[in-house]
């Protein structure tokens, strides 16, 4: 259930504006501005409040801020449980990378913990998320998605008022960019209290297609389509010594064995056109079949299907594609995208903070399979030593060979009903072989023999069509040397 969503598109919510020697308080587009003009270690803080939730088993708070202008050695952050100015909970950190989570008491403050460097801060005027999420009987405190602190429920939940909002510590300008409290329907799962917070704008869920496997499938016909595929012999290779591998450690399981605990993250990198999103699939159906996922489905999404208008919407993005994902495999194409090299303050990297901490978190509820160039997944890897350490199997796939465009070519006039006549087959040839000796980065490979293949049976088309009603079933199927003309 979602308890209270704020993006600061207008002041729907009656948050505080205001103009002074010591505060100024205002809305800009998609933020909340807060600057405190005072120095010294006085505070200042602005509230709202919403439905009752401290007592609530699970809830999920999630908070968008940033630090634009200020001393780094003073906090700010997020506050709650506020009956008044001198009663609340505060879980602050700052520009030198220190968060603090402390109660005020009748005005005296009561430190949980005071002031600990934290690495995962990003320093001076940044963009940082917050989060506070109660399961159960503990209260955790994540920064960028992950967990610094822990403490039981009754401590910090022990409230005497409804209000909740931030705090500013010294002289320091802060904009709030989203506040999201959500909390489950029933007190299951801590996990399902998220899926309110991702499914209740469409902004902020991920746009993705979701591919199910085949009815009656059997790890049979996985291995029978995994040999099928046209080239790619090494990869093949690494998914049967991959599956193998895996199904040695169920049976250890079932026998109660000891087993190795086992990552099934992968990464598939190579030039476009060379059947990843089928491989992705191939694997999404493996993992079903060798039981470690109930549905192995695959959810299929992007950059353009994570990465938000405004900041806090890409994290909520890509924890929907996240929950979406559970049981299955989550496959995220181009994923070099999502850290774009000229763009250092891209929102990119926002989804692979969420997406390399839930990696962790569900990797034996669900797997990560990303897709990219190979020049771009190598600096991907190299800039994100947390992503590299999670993706511990690599499989690259080359360029298909003019042999092997062939057989796709042929394979995709197998599966519409078309015949190749022998001269067609001569210029096909011909027309692989320049295009494979002549190809750059960008040469679509599998692309490249659809594209043709689909430009054909239109040349095809126009080549018969005046004649239709004299031909016979082969010759409407047929494609001559003719229907290939002019094809590159």
């Amino acid at each position: 259930m979602l308890i209270f969503e704020e993006h600061f598109q207008d002041n729907r919510c009656s948050w505080v504006t205001r103009e002074s020697d010591e505060c100024s308080l205002c809305m800009e587009v998609s933020h909340y501005v807060f600057d405190h003009k005072r120095a010294g270690d006085t505070y200042w803080l602005s509230w709202n409040s919403a439905e009752f939730f401290y007592e609530r088993t699970n809830f999920h708070i999630h908070i968008v801020l940033e630090k634009a202008a200020g001393v780094d050695d003073h906090g700010y952050g997020f506050v709650w449980g506020l009956s008044d100015v001198s009663n609340f909970f505060e879980f602050l950190i700052s520009g030198n990378g220190h968060y603090r989570i402390t109660e005020i008491k009748d005005g005296s403050f009561i430190n949980y913990t005071d002031w600990k460097r934290c690495d995962r801060i990003h320093r001076s005027d940044s963009v940082n998320l917050l989060e506070i999420i109660r399961v159960g009987n503990f209260v955790e405190f994540y920064i960028n998605s992950t967990l610094v602190d822990k403490f039981p429920a009754d401590k910090l939940m022990d409230v005497s008022g409804k209000n909740f909002g931030f705090v500013i510590h010294d002289k320091i300008k802060m904009k709030v960019h989203s506040l999201i409290v959500s909390a489950p329907d029933t007190e299951k799962d801590s996990v399902e209290s998220n899926n309110d917070i991702h499914n209740s704008k469409p902004e902020t869920r991920a746009s993705f297609v979701e591919h199910d496997p085949p009815d009656k499938d059997t790890l049979e016909a996985v291995f029978a389509d995994l040999k099928a595929l046209v080239g790619h012999e090494q990869t093949k290779h690494q998914l049967f010594s991959l599956a193998n591998y895996l199904k040695v450690q169920t049976e250890r399981r079932q026998r109660g064995l000891k087993i190795v605990d086992t990552s099934l993250h992968l990464m598939l990198y190579g030039p476009p056109g060379t059947g990843k999103t089928t491989i992705a699939r191939l694997v999404g159906r493996l993992y079903k079949q060798l039981g470690f996922f109930p549905r192995g489905h695959v959810v299929e999404t992007d950059r353009a299907g994570i990465i938000g208008g405004y900041i806090g919407q890409t994290a909520l993005r890509m924890e929907s594609a996240v929950q979406q994902s559970i049981g299955g495999v989550l496959f995220i194409d181009e994923a070099h995208a999502l850290a774009p090299e000229d763009t250092p303050n891209d929102f990119g990297k926002e989804a692979l903070q969420i997406l390399i901490k839930r990696m962790e978190d569900f990797r034996d509820r669900m797997a990560v399979v990303v897709a990219g160039y190979t020049d771009e997944m190598d600096r991907l890897l190299e800039l994100n030593p947390g992503f590299k350490s999670r993706l511990n199997r690599l499989f690259y796939l080359d360029h298909y060979t003019p042999n092997e465009l062939l057989l796709i070519f042929k394979k995709f006039c197998q599966d519409s009903g078309y015949i190749l006549d022998p001269s067609a087959i001569i210029v096909l040839q011909a027309t692989f072989e320049v295009a494979y000796a002549t190809r750059d980065k960008s040469f679509g490979n599998g692309r490249f023999a659809r594209a043709l293949f689909e430009r054909s049976i239109e040349q095809q088309a126009n080549r018969i069509v005046t004649h239709l009603q004299e031909l016979d079933d082969y010759q409407i199927n047929l494609i001559i040397a003719e229907d290939l003309s002019c094809m590159y």
